[in-house]
């Protein structure tokens, strides 16, 4: 029988390893390991073991890591051998490798997810087997750097945190009304003007009247250089980047930088400084959409992704229909309603990333609309029934619903930080799982979590909104199933000791400390919306 201790590090694992067989006995860990592997993935498994102190076997080493390639097991599967003398390893791909890693690492004491381990001495592992199969294939975190940009340095260790929790998609909002996170070479005024704002609104808008202003600038981007540095370090951890450039909406930042991509007859916008569906579009016209296609073509070449997410979403039609311009291209171009210039502008959105070799992703509004072509992802982000008719629909569908995986939510409390609302608690998150009907000729690829960042300010409050709401979500991801509430508190808790000492700032369970509260000023929260309203 397993001491307690060793009991407890298996238990925890998390994600949760149902399949997890324990042994009796443990495995001391020497100062040296051994590392057996194919030339090809050896300097993968040196990094992603290299917590371990493993160096190419020499035959004198007293534990020995042995990787082994099995193109028969499924796509990130793993299986794991741990036993006196040996950690055998066998996987299809390096996914499979990296997340055996991680659930060695998790076997250890909590001090092995220090930069600098300080009790390496005392490691053992206890013996165990794992045979791992994620139930879904995209098991996503989404995070808004528009509204309030998050520098690169904080993304890259936000990747890590993600590979902590075996997710595998990195959905990155980089363009909204409130800043353009992108460099343009071909449009240097993106990073001139529109990666800044003068501003921003304090409080709630619409709660707290009348409104006002901190008079205190905000902005960043990420260089070329950035992305394509984000990019790899994602890859490294078996993470693809999913980059969202949000059209046609969205776009007050957009116009303020390249104002000749305004709709016509409408008046110049500053950068928002504020919240909520603004309701400026960029212009449907031949002109603008070439520009447009300049800058999806940077954003591809910039993130090796297999996608490119064009938004869709919140895309009131007021402005084209009151534009004269607007009008006679409809009239020229035989588009009988603004529901079929808006057709049209979608359908040149998704072949446009189809041409860029990138498959297009979209939020549920886009599935609404006619012409978007049929490899188009949808994202179901205001119910899952949208997802279940974009499925019936024929479309590959990301469940990825307000109610149970917006984390710029509260948890229920009442001195939480200043928030959109409340009522996303952690049982709430452990809940979710997708329902979807049978036969449906589209795939559910998986679900995602989705952290916005009007009332996240910087990345102390985004480790807040996200830990621990995103280790449950990552569980219901990888098992496909809802995690049982307050059923594996203990385990969850014995699991917050990694994030501790990973650096991870998150929210206790029992509420938050007292730096972590909102207080009476600016941050008190003040919002009456509820998740599930």
């Amino acid at each position: 029988m397993l001491p307690t201790d060793q009991a407890d590090q298996v238990d925890s694992c998390w994600p949760p390893l149902p399949s997890a067989r324990r042994g009796a006995g443990d495995v001391p860990i020497p100062s040296r390991v051994a590392l057996e592997c194919a030339d090809d993935w050896s300097n993968h498994a040196l990094d992603r073991f290299s917590y371990l102190n493993v160096r190419p076997a020499t035959g004198a080493e007293e534990l020995t890591v042995r990787i082994v390639r099995d193109p028969a097991l499924r796509h990130e599967q793993f299986r794991l051998d741990v036993r006196p003398g040996s950690v055998d390893v066998v996987a299809a791909d390096r996914a499979g490798v990296g997340h055996a890693a991680t659930v060695v690492r998790q076997l250890l004491p909590a001090d092995a997810w220090r930069r600098t381990p300080v009790e390496r001495g005392s490691w053992v592992l206890p013996v165990v087997a794992v045979d791992e199969t994620p139930a879904y294939p995209w098991r996503g975190f989404m995070l808004d750097v528009a509204r309030h940009f998050v520098p690169k340095q904080d993304v890259l260790r936000l990747v890590e945190h993600l590979a902590m929790h075996r997710l595998n998609r990195l959905h990155l909002h980089l363009t909204d009304d409130q800043g353009w996170r992108v460099e343009s070479l071909r449009h240097p005024r993106l990073a001139e003007v529109a990666s800044g704002r003068a501003e921003t609104v304090i409080g709630v808008p619409g709660v707290s009247e009348p409104p006002s202003f901190d008079g205190t600038p905000h902005g960043g981007y990420y260089s070329v250089a950035d992305l394509r540095e984000i990019t790899a370090h994602a890859a490294r951890h078996g993470i693809e980047v999913v980059p969202e450039i949000d059209l046609p909406s969205h776009a007050d930042a957009l116009i303020a930088a390249l104002p000749e991509l305004a709709v016509p007859g409408t008046a110049p916008r500053p950068v928002n400084p504020t919240w909520g569906v603004i309701g400026s579009l960029i212009s449907p016209l031949p002109a603008a959409r070439a520009v447009v296609a300049e800058l999806l073509a940077e954003v591809a070449d910039a993130v090796d992704s297999p996608y490119l997410h064009v938004g869709g979403d919140e895309a009131p039609l007021d402005e084209w229909a009151g534009s004269a311009a607007v009008r006679d291209y409809m009239r020229a171009s035989g588009l009988a309603s603004i529901a079929e210039l808006q057709s049209e502008v979608y359908g040149f959105l998704g072949r446009t990333v189809e041409e860029l070799g990138r498959r297009p992703v979209m939020w549920d509004e886009g599935f609404h609309v006619h012409g978007i072509p049929a490899s188009t992802i949808i994202m179901a982000w205001r119910a899952q029934s949208h997802g279940v008719g974009a499925l019936r629909a024929g479309h590959d569908v990301v469940m990825a619903p307000v109610d149970g995986t917006y984390f710029d939510y509260n948890e229920s409390g009442d001195d939480e930080p200043l928030a959109l609302g409340a009522g996303q608690d952690i049982e709430h998150v452990a809940a979710f799982t997708p329902t979807i009907p049978a036969d449906v000729p589209g795939a559910l690829l998986g679900v995602q979590a989705q952290l916005w960042t009007e009332y996240t300010p910087d990345t102390r409050t985004v480790a807040y909104r996200t830990f621990p709401r995103l280790a449950v979500h990552a569980a219901n991801a990888w098992t496909g199933e809802s995690t049982p509430w307050p059923g594996r508190r203990d385990e969850l808790t014995t699991h917050l000791a990694r994030l501790a000492a990973a650096g991870i700032e998150y929210r206790p369970l029992a509420g938050p400390h007292p730096w972590q509260r909102g207080g009476t000023g600016r941050r008190k929260a003040i919002s009456p919306h509820r998740v599930n309203e």
